[in-house]
């Protein structure tokens, strides 16, 4: 393994960051300092190392305006990246290099407690409530908008970050969709959010009420009872569920 020397930037010789990225600053401006696990760095230490020699090489990207250029990890004797002579394969280290280089920024894991920004928290809220005042205003069509959009960004967290924190906010912006599907008379719509709440967060007593609701829209009304069932084994006092439950109820008897 080689050993690469480490700069005051954190990063060995000719290499960088990606454009728009940059380490973590601690408080009085340099890299913030990793606390490092005891047992996993001697287990490191104990594994056999071999120093392989290497060297740094530029090697221009054709047809780029303006011209730039790749650094690239490679024997110092060939300059290959891939040299039998010198049995070593630098390639997975040059793609991962590259990656890093262009990929974006959400691409990349952060430090380990770091807490996520705070700006798509934000964004998603905002959405949602941009939804809530286009329902209050009866604009389903734009509600509906503004919900799936909230919902999106919820989805669309990196896959490092807390999973509750998106599933409760792509919840809460199904379920509101689901509503405004549903006073739009997209019943199979408002059923399909409302499934997905209640997968999302069973517990919750509102997704079931939706779901039922949609599924009374379908002229289902014995699935609608079923559904508000599983809901009141979670909240058996629930107002909304016994309410609509005994509305379901009435129809049925009347049916008969």
């Amino acid at each position: 393994m080689a050993q690469v020397p480490v700069r005051p930037s954190g990063l060995p010789p000719g290499m960088s960051l990606p454009p728009g990225m940059s380490l973590p600053q601690g408080p009085g401006g340099p890299p913030m300092q990793i606390q490092v696990n005891p047992a996993l760095q001697a287990l490191l230490d104990s594994l056999p190392t071999k120093d392989v020699p290497f060297t740094l090489q530029q090697q221009p990207i054709a047809n780029s305006q303006p011209p730039q250029s790749n650094t690239l990890v490679v024997c110092p004797v060939h300059k290959q990246s891939t040299c039998e002579i010198c049995s070593v394969d630098f390639t997975p280290l040059n793609y991962m290099h590259q990656f890093l280089r262009s990929a974006p920024s959400e691409a990349i894991p952060p430090p380990p407690q770091v807490q996520p920004p705070a700006q798509r928290a934000e964004a998603i809220k905002a959405a949602k409530e941009q939804g809530n005042a286009a329902f209050k205003n009866q604009n389903f069509p734009m509600a509906i908008q503004h919900y799936s959009r909230s919902a999106d960004m919820a989805l669309s967290r990196p896959p490092w970050e807390l999973a509750a924190v998106s599933r409760d906010e792509t919840a809460i912006a199904l379920c509101n969709r689901s509503a405004a599907f549903a006073f739009a008379g997209a019943w199979a719509n408002a059923l399909a959010d409302a499934e997905a709440v209640v997968t999302l967060k069973r517990p919750w007593t509102k997704g079931h009420f939706r779901k039922s609701r949609a599924l009374v829209g379908l002229g289902r009304l014995e699935e609608a009872r079923d559904a508000l069932i599983d809901g009141l084994q979670f909240e058996p006092n629930d107002k909304e569920l016994n309410a609509f439950l005994k509305e379901i109820d009435e129809k049925l008897a009347s049916e008969e």
